[in-house]
This record gives structure tokens, sequence and C-alpha cells, in this order.
């Protein structure tokens, strides 16, 4: 092995982000990842909230990542966050990425960044006026970080932990797919009224007959919060999971009693006070901060399950809220309760099976990572 620094590896990127004054940057031309994009404990980031347009791409084409790059949170919550890039995209200014040499196998790389640099971006924190974590882009390329020298083995290593990552992707696929299949099922029994039966109903002031818009105020329970967890309060194996308040991702584990039990028949959803996110939970979990949990106020007459994906529309077809107050000032569609729980049964059972995914994806990163540094260390002995 040899020791080389990051900038002896490859060209350092540092992302940035097109001014909100100016849409004509957004489109859907290019992935943008920001670190809130990045799913904690995953390869890649398949999903962005943004994406750059043709004309910000031109911009900006000196900060393309290409294809085969690693990406580092250096900024904000650091010594957690990268992500491989799967295709040529952008980074925000966040994020540095590291553009192999030929000489060396990009996953490898990846691999052993997450297992060299990770854990060392903490000690070079140096802090910005605003109080956030910040690790120069200097000292970012200055790290070193052991390397094996014979390609053929770094391949070789990069396969073994990569086909995990190939399992826990095809899985989040299927979770997506899922929610992609509930959402339009949704949509089409809720928005375009092409419910069951739709044939016979009357419609009335341009709904079908019987059914009401009301207040989400006048139609959820607010829970109580208990005890809320801090990131570093936190494990990376425990019992329970902790919520972050946008919802994407967990936190972390504890070990202590959850602060709240739910189950695919009693399910709680969730709110982020300043993200506006929500989350269906059907396991039992704990809370970050800025997280409320909710219920319908009277299962008799909103079920649950409608009632997530009834709420969910509201941050894509209304001005964006920020806080709890806002959300329960707007307005959803009450229809039929016979008809709620017809769309309860459908959807439980895709909740199910995400849920299944996801736990096998959290038993697939636990193997992973229990061979990480096996691999990255000569421990276990690998040939080209």
């Amino acid at each position: 092995m040899e020791n080389v620094r990051l900038k002896d590896i490859g060209r350092i990127i540092t992302g940035n982000t097109p001014p909100t004054s100016k849409p004509e940057y957004y489109g859907d031309y290019m992935p943008f990842i920001k670190a809130t994009d990045i799913p904690l404990g995953a390869k890649c980031t398949l999903a962005t909230e943004q994406s750059y347009s043709e004309l910000a791409a031109e911009k900006y084409k000196e900060s393309l990542v290409p294809k085969g790059s690693t990406c580092v949170v250096t900024i904000g919550s650091i010594g957690k966050k990268m992500t491989y890039a799967h295709t040529d995209l952008f980074v925000n200014q966040a994020i540095n990425a590291i553009v192999p040499k030929e000489s060396y196998d990009k996953e490898y790389i990846f691999y052993n960044v997450r297992y060299s640099v990770l854990p060392q971006l903490k000690k070079l924190d140096s802090g910005t006026t605003s109080g956030r974590e910040n690790v120069s882009k200097s000292s970012f390329s200055s790290i070193r970080i052991p390397i094996i020298k014979d390609k053929s083995v770094q391949h070789r290593i990069a396969s073994i932990l990569s086909t995990y990552d190939t399992l826990i992707e095809n899985n989040t696929k299927r979770i997506r797919l899922l929610e992609k299949m509930a959402e339009n099922l949704y949509k089409e029994w809720f928005v375009r009224f092409r419910f069951p039966g739709h044939e016979k109903v009357e419609m009335e002031n341009g709904l079908p007959k019987g059914w009401k818009v009301m207040k989400v105020k006048e139609c959820v329970e607010r829970l109580a919060f208990g005890q809320t967890y801090k990131e570093k309060e936190l494990q990376a194996e425990g019992n329970v999971i902790v919520i972050d308040q946008s919802t994407k991702e967990y936190l972390g584990y504890h070990n202590n009693v959850p602060a709240h039990k739910a189950n695919v028949d009693e399910p709680i959803l969730l709110f982020g006070d300043h993200s506006c996110k929500f989350k269906l939970m059907i396991q039992d979990f704990s809370l970050g901060e800025n997280v409320v949990p909710f219920i319908s106020a009277n299962d008799s007459m909103i079920n649950r399950y409608y009632l997530y994906f009834a709420v969910h529309k509201l941050i894509t077809t209304e001005e964006y809220k920020r806080h709890w107050g806002r959300f329960v000032a707007m307005k959803i569609l009450i229809p039929d309760i016979t008809l709620q729980m017809e769309f309860s049964h459908c959807v439980k059972q895709m909740e199910q099976y995400k849920d299944n995914l996801q736990h096998q994806n959290s038993l697939l990163a636990r193997q992973r990572d229990l061979l990480l540094p096996r691999l990255m260390s000569g421990k276990l002995e690998v040939k080209p």
C-alpha cells in the first residue's frame, strides 16, 4: 500500500448553486445534487430535488462532475454523506468531487474514501461564520489515504462491495415504483374521480355527491412529541430508528424505549416542521428535532392512509408551507369513508412490501459495512 493525497488521485471539483433568481437555470437536463439529496449509506443519489437546465449546464460546464466521480459533503453535516456519480452531473458548493485518474479503479476510490476520509473530516472542521461545519478545499485535497497499488486488486475489492450496493439500488428502485403506483392510484380515484363505481355517482358542485372539503386542523390529531434526539446523540446501529425532519432518511439509531409505536394497521404520519415533508411510519420510531407526529382525528371519518396521500399532495399543489400552523390551515378533500377504506386496503399492501425492502436494504448495508474495513485494510486478502 501507499499513502496518496486526494489531489494526486485526480482532479478536485467544488460545485455551484445557480441563483434562484434565474429560474431558466433550472430544468430537467442534468441531475443537480445537494447534500440534502444524498441518502445516508447509499452508494448513488438517484433522485434529486432540482436539476440543471441545458443553459446552466453550459454556463457551469467547468464544474461538470463526470460519471464515476466520488462526491463528498464538506460543508454542513460533515463526515457522514458522500455519493458516487452514477452519471455525469452537477453538485452544489457544499460538495467536493474527486475525479480519479485512469490509473485508479473509480469504484475502489469511492469505497476507500468512505473508509478512509469520512472519519477524518470532523478533525479538519474549520467552521464558518455561521457556525456550520466546514472543511476547506485545500484541507480536503491534502487528505492522505492508503491505496493498494494493483488496479486489478482495486477492481476486485470494488466488485465485492458494489454487489451489495447493486442489490440495495434494485430494492430502492422497487420502492420508488411502489410509491409511484400508490400516488397514481390516489390521483386516479381522488383527483380525476375515476374510482370504482364512479359512473353511478352523482356530481354536486364539482365533487361526487357526499364528498366535502375540510381544513386539515379539523381532520388531524397532533401527538405529543415525547423525547427528541439530536444527531450527535445517536449511534450507527441500534434498536430503534430516529427520523429526521427531512424524512428522507433516518438520522441514526438509539437503544432506549421508542417514543412512538406504529404498525401497518395503525400507521403514524410525520410532518417536517421546516421542510414540509411527509412520511408514513408503520414501524416503531423515535424523533429528531422539528418533526411533528400526527394521525387522523376520527378514524371513522378519515382513514390514515388516505390522509397521508391527501396531505402529501398539498406540497405539490399549494404554495410551499414551512410550519405546522400554515399546514393545518390548508384544505383537503374528504371522500366517502367506504372508498377511503378500499384505497387503504390497496396501498397498505404496498407499504408492507416497501417496509420489507427497506429492511432488506438495512441488512445488506450492514453486511457491506462490516466487509469494508477488512477489505480496505488488507485483513481480508483479495486476489486479482
